[in-house]
């Protein structure tokens, strides 16, 4: 999460407009879910890590730490439709006892993976590039409730402040050794760590969750708390080559499928 906030504050992208940042983005997620999957999907993938690592001056290792994650549900969740329980179909070129799979199934997860992994990317460009101020200004701007704004604004960097505690928890315990596979029964002991950590945790977040709300109740604030926006002007080069993009993919897949 520090890595991408880092990367978004520090991108060449930053006096980019939020909303010409979002038509890409979104584009490029909007193309992957509704054209065909091939070869759509690798387009959107490609053009996305091609944008992220070129123009946008991402790191590699910031984007695959931050697609790490969500590529482990998005293969679950791709087996789960490509490989089927109960009784084996008659076409099932698969079978190990309750599983199988069948050449339908199999291309129902491919597909599944692919979209969900070039909208995924799609989604990253935007986050690499777009501070999380940015965007909540951005939809206040463009009439969502304040008070909305206010709870993303302040769970956002309530988040930062919990993983500075678990940090300094985790630092402690490797102090004390807690963590040391030694004893009889090591996992035993590191599950014991564990869940004191996320005791002590959950405890600390609903103290750091009620000091604040007193915080804003002793200030008298009943209103937002609205930030200065940063004002951007428009970049018609950023707009044509979005468009040339999106137009390219949308243009390639038209061919392919008429050769096909």
């Amino acid at each position: 999460m520090i890595a991408l906030d880092d990367a978004a504050w520090g991108a060449p992208w930053r006096h980019i407009r939020v909303g010409e940042k979002l038509l890409l983005g979104m584009g490029l997620v909007l193309t992957a879910l509704i054209a065909p999957a091939w070869p759509t999907a690798p387009l959107v993938a490609v053009a996305s890590v091609a944008a992220a690592l070129g123009p946008a001056r991402i790191p590699l290792r910031t984007l695959a730490t931050g697609f790490g994650a969500p590529f482990l549900f998005i293969l679950i969740g791709s087996a789960s439709v490509a490989v089927s329980v109960g009784q084996a179909p008659a076409d099932a070129w698969f079978s190990i006892g309750p599983l199988s799979m069948t050449t339908a199934s199999a291309l129902n997860g491919l597909q599944l993976f692919a979209r969900s992994s070039a909208g995924t990317l799609a989604i990253l460009l935007i986050a690499t590039t777009t501070p999380m101020v940015d965007l909540l200004g951005w939809t206040r701007e463009r009439g969502v409730p304040g008070p909305l704004v206010e709870v993303a604004s302040l769970i956002y960097r309530l988040l930062f402040v919990l993983l500075d505690t678990v940090l300094a928890m985790h630092a402690a315990q490797v102090a004390r050794l807690g963590d040391a596979p030694a004893g009889p029964h090591p996992f035993k002991r590191r599950m014991n760590t564990a869940a004191n950590t996320m005791g002590t945790l959950l405890v600390r977040s609903w103290d750091r969750a009620a000091r604040l709300t007193d915080g804003l109740e002793a200030r008298g604030i009943e209103g937002d708390l609205i930030t200065l926006p940063r004002r951007m002007p428009a970049s018609p080069r950023f707009l044509a080559a979005t468009g040339a993009l999106l137009g390219g993919i949308w243009l390639l897949t038209i061919v392919w499928k008429a050769i096909s």
